[in-house]
């Protein structure tokens, strides 16, 4: 609860009596009347402090905040909790006199706050540069504060933290320089990396640590709340609120040089010579040596040393899965791993080397999941012998052929010390070249869904005949063999939700030829969509015309399913498309002469002009000769003419036969169709 503007309250009737509102800390800004307002209860009569010319800067980052807090609800990120993170982290830097040799902002702001508050309020008995210092410290810190905020929910900052203090193990310590230095431009301060770059404790060096559990935490579990969270803030690191700082200074335990404000330049809160305030809040520190709290850390790290040494004895490794505190009784062994990989950086070396010495892959750089998978191979690799790739991993268990295949696959990808592990079970690079080579392999899933993706994103669609390989990967087989699984199951499987995703009649109850020739009828009515192509052998328009001429006759026999992709074509073409004569009048003029005589057999005499037709028709629409249209007669007279002529040269003389502009389209086909037959 903080004070209201008496101001704001007396437009509305108030009387000028003071008034209260509930408030967060980041709305305590009276954007009309320029007053930051202060919480009620502090002991202080002070109700607000007078913003001054900074207003209009105060306006800016509470509305920067907006989107600060936009982006942390969509990361399921409470606003109260990152801005408590952020004023923890800033709060630090208020407290280190080595930041305020460094800074520039904080002194003028804190000069001018003060001075602008004075006004209205005077100074309260006892009061000096400390109990100012305090009081206005939120106000000079929060451009700062929305700013770290706004660093700590970008999750490219969270990846670079994470990043560092994955590999501080490796590194040694000081492994937050590249975070640092990030968050540092980002404030406009760039030396911010001296002071943060090879600190390992504060709120920052925790939140990074919380990163790295997040991102180690198994998929699709719930995330870590309370002070395993993300955005938890270590007792030790919350700052001095008001109230009780005012407690301490006025504390007899405060006393002493600098502990209380005095009157003239320094009352006035006087500026350091380099730009900084030199008052500082001396907190009272217990007497005594201090060091239960880490006589204490370091008895519950020989005690689970104790429980990773006898679990080593009992399986040869420390590759144990996080529990998530789901262990009930006895000593949870995954959660304490998972903690001192998290705190890796906050090992000293004695612990460190105690660790590696019961397994140098206790910390690995890539997932524990990965290296507890490693160790299982190696065990059946000691009993059964090393592995190779020439026999295309025949003979290995299930397990360790699906596992297997996919570092093949992704051997390239694989870190350099994950490279070496494998080979330790047979597993060489020139193994994974001989099972690259070997012609009968088996391809993993993820491969398969891979270029069904590619396909579709070329093609539009995923009717592919049996034949078709693309990339070396026989897609065509692939995708019958999981559309015939589906289908024996009767549901759809997990890969067929995918690939539905991808195409919807992927695996349709009729020929997939026919659902090829919808498509490309689609594409012929509609234009192919952007950065769309058509696929190798793609019916031509004509073909596609006719297809749907032919559908359109059989209607009733088609499925209703089918009929009623029929009818969407149709809408498109709006009429029933129906065969047309290809040779104009001029050109059967010229042909006629170049026809042999007609002989008499007995039989019924036949137009030859309609035979030519559909021997055209036939050659444009690449159909087979059973799919002739009813108007130009038998099929089978039709066939038996096309082969005479093609033998006794008939039809190449055709296509050598000048004619008409219209009519050189369906010549060439017909001479393409010749070569192809022949």
């Amino acid at each position: 609860m903080v004070f209201g503007c008496r101001l704001c309250a007396a437009r509305r009737g108030s009387g000028g009596a003071p008034v209260w509102a509930y408030r967060p800390q980041w709305r305590r800004l009276c954007a009309r009347h320029g007053r930051w307002l202060l919480e009620v209860g502090e002991g202080h009569p002070v109700e607000f402090v007078d913003a001054g010319d900074l207003v209009m800067e105060l306006i800016r980052v509470q509305r920067q905040w907006d989107r600060v807090e936009r982006i942390g609800q969509a990361a399921d990120a409470a606003p109260r909790e990152v801005f408590g993170l952020a004023r923890a982290v800033v709060c630090g830097w208020w407290g280190r006199e080595e930041f305020w040799e460094r800074e520039r902002a904080w002194g003028p702001r804190l000069e001018q706050l003060v001075a602008a508050t004075r006004g209205w309020c005077p100074d309260p008995a006892g009061w000096g540069v400390e109990q100012w210092r305090l009081l206005v410290r939120d106000v000079v810190m929060f451009p700062e504060v929305v700013a770290v905020a706004q660093a700590l929910v970008d999750p490219r900052m969270q990846q670079l933290a994470a990043e560092n203090r994955a590999g501080a193990l490796m590194r040694g310590r000081g492994s937050g320089e590249r975070f640092a230095a990030a968050l540092g431009k980002r404030l406009g301060r760039e030396w911010l990396v001296e002071l943060e770059g090879d600190g390992d404790g504060g709120p920052l060096a925790s939140w990074a640590h919380a990163v790295v559990r997040e991102q180690r935490r198994p998929a699709g579990s719930l995330a870590q709340q309370g002070r395993y969270g993300l955005w938890w803030v270590h007792t030790a690191h919350r700052p001095v609120e008001v109230g009780m700082g005012l407690r301490r200074l006025t504390s007899p335990l405060s006393t002493g040089p600098g502990a209380r404000g005095g009157s003239g330049a320094a009352g006035h809160g006087e500026p350091a010579a380099q730009g900084g305030w030199r008052a500082a809040l001396r907190v009272p520190r217990r007497a005594g040596q201090g060091r239960g709290l880490e006589q204490r850390h370091a008895q519950l790290f020989a005690e689970g040393l104790e429980q990773a040494r006898l679990h080593v004895e009992r399986f040869g490794h420390l590759a144990v899965a996080h529990t998530d505190g789901r262990v009930q009784e006895g000593f949870d062994l995954g959660r304490w791993l998972a903690n001192r990989r998290a705190d890796a950086a906050s090992l000293t070396m004695e612990q460190a080397e105690q660790l590696r010495r019961l397994d140098a892959w206790w910390n690995p750089p890539w997932p524990v999941d990965w290296q507890r998978a490693w160790y299982r191979a190696r065990a059946h690799v000691h009993e059964q012998g090393p592995v190779h790739g020439g026999d295309n991993l025949t003979g290995l268990p299930r397990w360790l052929q699906r596992w297997l295949r996919h570092q093949i696959t992704h051997y390239e990808q694989l870190h350099e010390g994950q490279q070496v592990l494998p080979a330790e079970l047979g597993l060489t690079a020139g193994e994974v070249e001989r099972f690259h080579a070997w012609p009968g392999r088996r391809r993993p899933t993820a491969d398969g869904l891979t270029v069904a993706r590619a396909y579709a994103a070329r093609h539009g669609h995923l009717a592919v005949s049996r034949p078709v390989i693309v990339d070396g990967f026989a897609l065509g087989t692939w995708l019958s063999n999981q559309a015939q699984r589906q289908r024996s199951l009767g549901r759809p499987t997990r890969l067929g939700h995918h690939l539905t995703a991808l195409d919807a009649w992927w695996n349709p109850p009729w020929p997939v030829a026919w659902q090829r020739m919808w498509w490309a009828c689609r594409y012929h009515l509609t234009g192919l969509p952007d950065g769309l192509e058509w696929w190798a052998a793609a019916p031509n328009g004509e073909h596609a015309a006719a297809w749907l001429r032919e559908q359109c006759a059989r209607r009733p026999l088609l499925q209703p399913r089918q009929q009623s992709l029929v009818d969407e074509l149709l809408s498109l073409v709006g009429e029933v498309p129906v065969w047309q004569p290809r040779i104009s009048d001029a050109a059967w003029r010229t042909l006629s002469a170049v026809l042999p005589a007609p002989s008499h057999t007995g039989g019924r005499p036949r137009s030859e002009r309609q035979i030519l037709e559909a021997i055209v028709h036939i050659a444009c629409t690449a159909q087979a000769w059973t799919r002739l249209p009813s108007a130009l007669g038998p099929f089978q007279a039709c066939r038996r003419r096309f082969l005479r002529w093609r033998d006794d040269g008939t039809l190449k003389r055709i296509c050598r036969a000048v004619l008409p502009e219209q009519d050189a389209i369906w010549q060439q086909q017909l001479a393409a169709y010749i070569d192809l037959s022949a």
